[in-house]
């Protein structure tokens, strides 16, 4: 009995193989025929599942030989992107490596579209997203496996000393977006996001609509130095309500959500606040602000008769569809842009100088 149950497994084993490559050569002639040109993404695993009428192990085998030839690049989140290249036109290999509490819109958008820029220019890029643990590390061992493959540069979006440190210990050159030079004081370049024209802009759309006295829902964090500065000549007084972390470790987007709520709520339950509202209420992220204005709502504030609502955003706050909101963007695309001209600029020994990239302030819905 035994001697059957290998031969039966040894038989699925084999039809499995069978499969993997007949969908791996389908997929491959498509590319090369441009059904599938580059930059576009494939179909899910389901819909390959019920094409070709085979099992998701066999599916994802095509995908990764796809993979290992250069033709897709596998996302987490995204799915098989096509790159249209052979493997051997590599000239190396980047790590784009994100640990951050929720894989949200912005991270992906701003990773797909660096890993595009690298691409396009014969690069293989490699986006990594890595979860946070409760004391702060994450499991490097997809790090480790690149690294032992050879790495020509990292791009790093994260807080964690524990990614810089293996780089440093690897001996990669790596670039940290949105950081501080304090913090990485060995890191090839800090990029950060250029806000003084944002804010500029902010503080002249707050002050054409009268508003005096501003509240700003915020992480526990120092506020921006550049709006804390404009602000100050503005004329404009502002109150601060900071969100607070009920855990340490990774936060999910129903966490920050639940962290706005709380902090509105009770700055609301305050008498003097409540018989005195903020002209205005800032929330510094998309998702504190839909926490924020559901406790506003509760409370009885009418929006935006009783107050206005301002929101920084990655990605147009659509969660807040029927709440008269203005926001001011921070665009990942830009964003992208500029660090991808940076590090290949570097890694093909052209003269670079990192520059930010500039918020901008948009008014998705006048009041």
């Amino acid at each position: 009995m035994v001697r059957n149950v290998k031969q039966r497994s040894a038989g699925t084993s084999v039809r499995c193989r069978c499969a993997s490559d007949a969908i791996a050569d389908a997929l491959r002639g498509e590319i090369v025929g441009c059904r599938y040109r580059t930059g576009e993404r494939l179909p899910c695993v389901d819909d390959l599942r019920n094409r070709f009428s085979a099992g998701e192990f066999a599916v994802r085998s095509a995908l990764h030989k796809l993979r290992d030839e250069g033709l897709v690049s596998i996302v987490k989140h995204v799915g098989a992107v096509v790159t249209g290249k052979s493997s051997r036109s590599w000239k190396g290999h980047v790590l784009l490596i994100r640990t951050s509490a929720a894989c949200s819109f912005a991270p992906q958008r701003f990773t797909m579209h660096i890993a595009a820029q690298f691409e396009a220019a014969g690069w293989m890029a490699h986006p990594l997203f890595l979860k946070v643990d409760q004391n702060g590390c994450c499991d490097v061992k997809p790090i480790v496996r690149h690294l032992a493959g050879g790495v020509a540069c990292a791009v790093l979006c994260t807080g964690s000393k524990q990614i810089p440190d293996l780089m440093e210990s690897a001996g990669v050159p790596y670039v940290v977006v949105d950081g501080y030079t304090r913090e990485f004081p060995r890191a090839r370049a800090v990029i950060r996001y250029a806000t003084h024209g944002g804010y500029a802009d902010l503080i002249d759309y707050l002050r054409k609509k009268g508003v005096g006295n501003l509240l700003e829902v915020d992480y526990e964090r120092q506020m921006d130095r550049s709006f804390k500065a404009q602000l100050a000549g503005s004329g404009i007084t502002v109150r601060r309500v900071l969100c607070k972390r009920e855990r340490r470790g990774e936060l999910g987007l129903g966490d920050v959500r639940e962290m706005g709520h709380k902090a509105v709520a009770q700055f609301l339950m305050d008498g003097a606040s409540r018989a005195k509202l903020p002209d205005a209420v800032l929330f510094d992220d998309d998702y504190l602000a839909v926490g924020g204005v559901f406790a506003l709502l509760q409370a009885g504030v009418r929006i935006p008769e009783d107050t206005l609502v301002v929101t920084m955003s990655n990605r147009g706050n659509a969660m807040l569809a029927g709440v008269p909101h203005s926001r001011i963007e921070f665009d990942p695309d830009s964003m992208g842009d500029c660090v991808a001209k940076y590090v290949l600029a570097c890694l093909e020994g052209r003269k670079a100088r990192p520059k930010s990239s500039e918020a901008r302030f948009m008014a998705s819905q006048d009041f």
